[in-house]
């Protein structure tokens, strides 16, 4: 009686493992509306930007590192704070595969398709990887029966972002944990869009990008990636119809005519990079703290021309972690920037507990670090 007993159990074991493990092969329709034929769940993906992984953490916060068979390198390159707080909770990390370094240029098909992922995961314009675009390398991934999907947090965020949630939520078989996402999404970016509606007057903005990475200033940012977050936050971005592309460089000069009423800056600077590395960049993200970040943003603003502008006369100035157009975070900066642009209109809007909110829900890793600052900010 006790084997028959023990025998049952072991085929209802044997048969709830089987149907963990069950496969089912679905359509979807990504972010560039292609139609992809899969069979899900997934196990092992490519990352077509090493960036995705914390998006991954949003629907797996356990582990996301174990859904990566191969990914592109920039992540460790671009944002090497946040590599090292992934890497020292998931050390496994370094044990895969590069399958380029930053760019479609980099990408390695061959090295692709060794690594044997179920899929492949890419941004719909590429940035620091392989996109929509990108049809020699969708071809030898058709030819090797090896789906690839596009995401998109980075073109159109604040439409895209919940898309793409959900796509990966069917991938992962983690449907729940994504609705979960997308209505924390929703909601807060609601709390900006209704509070907009009686607004009718918008402070001229200045974007600069990638503070530091040029010696001069300025690298003006028009109405693309982070661009759109001004608009969005009830801002009037002063170049975004000037500006054609992502980015243009213009002069301290003409800047000085437009008399933007705030600044903002994105950081490239990292807490984890060399005094030599931070050198003229503004310091946030994981690890930096507040006293080194907006000391890292009033030395920037001692450059040449820029203490004549209105906006740091006035002390209106703000710095936001560059990586904020490659994450679903966005929506928290969204919130920030609307606090910035319109203070009284929203006084009851708390970005930081978004923040916060998001780290403690959605993510692996704890909430270690400044993402955003203002010289007006205590």
């Amino acid at each position: 009686m006790k084997f028959k007993c023990l025998l049952a159990l072991a085929t209802l074991t044997s048969m709830i493992g089987g149907l963990a493990q069950a496969k089912e092969t679905i359509t979807l329709t990504d972010v560039s509306g292609r139609e992809v034929t899969i069979e899900v769940p997934v196990k092992h993906m490519i990352l077509g930007e090493g960036r995705f992984l914390p998006s991954l953490g949003i629907l797996d916060p356990e582990n996301p590192v174990r859904w990566v068979a191969g990914m592109m390198g920039e992540f460790k390159n671009l944002d090497p704070a946040t590599f090292a707080q992934y890497q020292a909770k998931f050390p496994e990390i370094d044990d895969i595969p590069l399958v380029g370094r930053s760019g479609e240029a980099t990408f390695s098909v061959e090295k692709a398709i060794t690594v044997e992922p179920d899929v492949a995961i890419f941004g719909i314009n590429g940035g620091h990887g392989p996109g929509s675009d990108s049809h020699e390398v969708l071809r030898q991934f058709g030819a090797a029966h090896i789906p690839v999907v596009m995401i998109d947090f980075r073109s159109e965020p604040f439409e895209n972002t919940p898309k793409s949630i959900r796509i990966l939520g069917k991938l992962m078989g983690k449907e729940d944990q994504a609705e979960a996402f997308i209505k924390f999404y929703e909601d807060n970016l609601a709390k900006v869009t209704s509070g907009l509606q009686a607004i009718s007057d918008k402070p001229k903005v200045f974007l600069e990008s990638r503070v530091g990475l040029h010696g001069s200033c300025c690298e003006a940012m028009g109405n693309q990636m982070i661009g759109k977050f001004v608009e969005m936050a009830g801002g009037q971005n002063i170049f975004a119809d000037r500006i054609p592309g992502v980015i243009s460089q213009i002069s301290v000069e003409q800047l000085l005519v437009d008399q933007p009423d705030i600044y903002v800056a994105t950081a490239i600077g990292g807490a984890t990079m060399t005094d030599e590395q931070n050198v003229g960049r503004i310091i946030l993200g994981t690890y930096a703290d507040a006293e080194t970040s907006r000391a890292s943003l009033a030395k920037n603003m001692e450059r040449t021309g820029l203490p004549q502008l209105d906006a740091v006369k006035h002390g209106k100035v703000y710095a936001a972690w560059h990586h904020f157009y490659n994450t679903p975070m966005n929506v928290t900066l969204l919130q920030a920037m609307a606090k910035w642009f319109h203070p009284d209109q929203f006084s009851d809007l708390d970005p930081d507990a978004t923040l916060a909110e998001f780290f403690d829900r959605f993510q692996p890793v704890a909430l270690d670090g400044v993402y955003w600052i203002g010289l007006d900010q205590p």
